[in-house]
């Protein structure tokens, strides 16, 4: 039986090195890897080896006969995505070669900044070497970045992806530095000090709003904001919103948006399974919302989101899913062969145009939208919405901005003049004046690449900035540190900082599974930095 790749998929792309006749596309060095939605297996080609299952990190590929109903569908998305693409067993090329380091230039020290994907699959990459040692710091008392806060709850088997950063961590030239923040406890050039070399992997940890009258109202939030509350993110402890209303509106329709309308509306008690934050699994308990508005400010053709989201709200009991009936959903004329799923995501519209199928709840897709103001019409918002025809207001009790993410400036790291972006080249930062690289300084990911790309396009993002934090140590453009990375502890200490490592993060871990397993869930999250600490540091 020939193996499928499943909405799982999170590009990490290991299952491409894995396949042994190279029937995995599109390969990180083929231009559609940028922007697919997923990888794909051709099944014609398949022989079932089974390498590429034992690869995935998230358990994205199984064995045709092993799909379950709601992921039959699959077969035909990876068969379709190689009509007109024929492949060529065997006709993988070359593997990556790993640079060799100058034995004479002694052990390389580096500094990574956020322990999310994008910090730790560019800690894997330069592990490669015995010679590099590795700290990698985070703000938080946790590690893994948006796999724990930002990924949804009810999608477990993207999550899974942690256990490839456990793994990297227990590496033993690498240490954790937990509940560091760069910036503010200690400084960016305080690390230039201390390492050769520095790499800011942190992120776009700020969500966007609309720029539009009332955009600021007490209901009125970033879909980031929304998920660090539903996540358990300790910036979102204290938050709170008023679910007393019947409809909630999200502007945006990318994957986040969806997650959004999906936890608004998904039965509790499913949600009492996940790893969902205690507060807002009890606040969803007692919600009254029954209907989310998704708001598209261009045509379905544009719909942000992937195939595999879109699909999966189908599988949600007693849920309507419902399409504005002056929609366009004639298909294109000329199939864009970069977006192979466009022609199923207008599909899925059309089934679902007019009233939608029967449901207590309801996710309502609208299309050419524009928000123009939200204004305060208690107890819920009323939102202005207008279309090239039409102009209506529509209540609300929360509005909630899908609409992006972005940087946050961190003092010592230059910023492109009237935006949240670092410049750089090739993953090397530059300077805003003039172009020039500033030696020592490095970026990966979001902070390197703005809020695109799934959590399997990190790797491959890192992997071309440490080629070139590693060609310009080899060429000797690197300074060497003044003081030793040791001195830093004193440092910390001395300015009442406490930091927690791998071990400290093992006891919060612990901990939250053990207060999971009185409920039959995976964990229960601590929240407040204080108690994460006591847990750390018992």
């Amino acid at each position: 039986m020939v193996h499928v790749v499943t909405g799982a998929c999170c590009n990490d792309a290991r299952c491409v090195t894995a396949c042994p006749l190279d029937v995995i596309h599109p390969r990180p060095d083929e231009p559609e890897f940028a922007t697919a939605e997923m990888l794909h297996i051709d099944p014609t080609t398949c022989i079932d080896c089974g390498a590429c299952a034992d690869a995935c990190p998230v358990d994205a590929i199984v064995p045709i006969d092993k799909l379950v109903p709601t992921q039959l569908h699959f077969a035909q998305v990876n068969a379709d995505y190689f009509a007109g693409r024929p492949v060529t067993p065997f006709s993988i090329g070359p593997t990556r070669a790993i640079p060799v380091l100058p034995p004479a230039l002694g052990r390389l020290r580096v500094a990574i900044i956020g322990s999310g994907p994008a910090g730790m699959y560019a800690a894997e990459e330069l592990l490669r070497h015995s010679d590099i040692d590795v700290d990698v710091f985070e703000r938080l008392l946790t590690p893994w970045g948006l796999v724990r806060s930002g990924v949804a709850p009810d999608h477990p088997e993207t999550k899974a992806v942690a256990a490839t950063f456990e793994t990297i961590a227990r590496e033993r030239n690498l240490r954790l530095r937990l509940g560091v923040d760069i910036g503010t406890d200690i400084t960016v050039e305080d690390l230039r000090e201390r390492y050769h070399a520095v790499i800011v992997a942190a992120g776009a940890p700020t969500g966007r709003t609309l720029d539009i009258p009332g955009a600021t109202r007490p209901g009125s939030v970033s879909a980031h904001e929304f998920a660090g509350w539903y996540n358990g993110h300790p910036d979102a402890a204290d938050t709170t919103f008023d679910l007393s209303g019947t409809r909630a509106i999200v502007v945006g329709n990318g994957n986040v948006a969806l997650d959004t309308a999906r936890i608004l509306l998904t039965d509790p008690a499913l949600l009492a399974g996940t790893d969902i934050a205690t507060h807002a699994l009890t606040a969803l308990q007692h919600s009254r919302i029954e209907e989310v508005w998704i708001l598209g400010r261009r045509g379905p053709r544009h719909c942000a989101c992937t195939e595999s989201e879109l699909t999966a709200l189908a599988t949600l009991p007693g849920l309507a899913i419902e399409v504005d009936p002056h929609t366009d959903l004639d298909p294109p004329r000329e199939l864009d062969t970069d977006n192979a799923a466009l022609p199923r995501k207008l599909s899925f519209f059309r089934t679902h145009t007019g009233t939608g199928s029967e449901g207590r709840k309801r996710i309502v897709f609208r299309f050419d939208t524009c928000v123009t103001s939200i204004d305060n019409d208690a107890p819920t918002l009323s939102v202005q919405i207008s279309t090239p025809t039409t102009t209506e207001k529509v209540s609300a009790a929360v509005v909630i901005h899908a609409i992006g993410h972005d940087s946050h400036a961190i003092p010592g790291i230059p910023v492109l003049p009237g935006t949240t972006r670092t410049p750089h080249t090739n993953g090397r930062i530059t300077d805003d004046a003039d172009g020039t690289p500033i030696t020592g300084l490095y970026t990966v990911g979001w902070h390197k690449r703005g809020a695109t790309g799934v959590i399997g396009t990190n790797r491959y993002c890192s992997q071309d900035t440490v080629a070139a934090l590693l060609a310009d140590f080899a060429d000797g453009h690197l300074q060497q540190p003044k003081h030793s990375a040791a001195a830093l502890d004193s440092m910390l200490t001395a300015r009442g900082i406490r930091p927690t490592d791998l071990r400290g993060w093992h006891r919060i871990d612990t901990e939250e599974r053990r207060r999971g397993q009185a409920t039959a869930r995976p964990r229960s999250k601590i929240v407040r930095r204080s108690e994460l600490a006591t847990t750390a540091h018992p």
